[in-house]
């Protein structure tokens, strides 16, 4: 299973992914979200969202990190083999 975490641009940590390696955007209608395709997460803090991701693909294994909970603005969950939600876009603003 797999969780596609939306974080707001507007806090600290979006704006840091939305210039760095993320996974995609999604649109709000004013607003590029960034987007973080995580294999694990763990909502058991009550301050902080625990997230896990893959970067394989970016050269990297593993990226671990505790995301302030303001600072999500959804989560999306799909299994490995299922295509993303809708909405969501590998590169600039997600299309109708």
């Amino acid at each position: 299973m797999r969780y596609l975490v939306v974080l707001d641009a507007e806090s600290a940590i979006g704006r840091v992914y939305a210039k760095g390696i993320n996974d995609g955007f999604v649109n709000d209608g004013q607003v590029d979200h960034p987007v973080l395709d995580c294999i694990e997460i763990a909502t058991d803090s009550p301050y902080y969202l625990f997230v896990r991701r893959d970067l394989t693909r970016h050269g990297k294994s593993h990226q671990s990190m505790h995301v302030p909970h303001q600072s999500v603005v959804a989560i999306h969950h799909y299994a490995d083999e299922g295509a993303k939600p809708f909405g969501f876009a590998t590169h600039g603003v997600a299309t109708p």
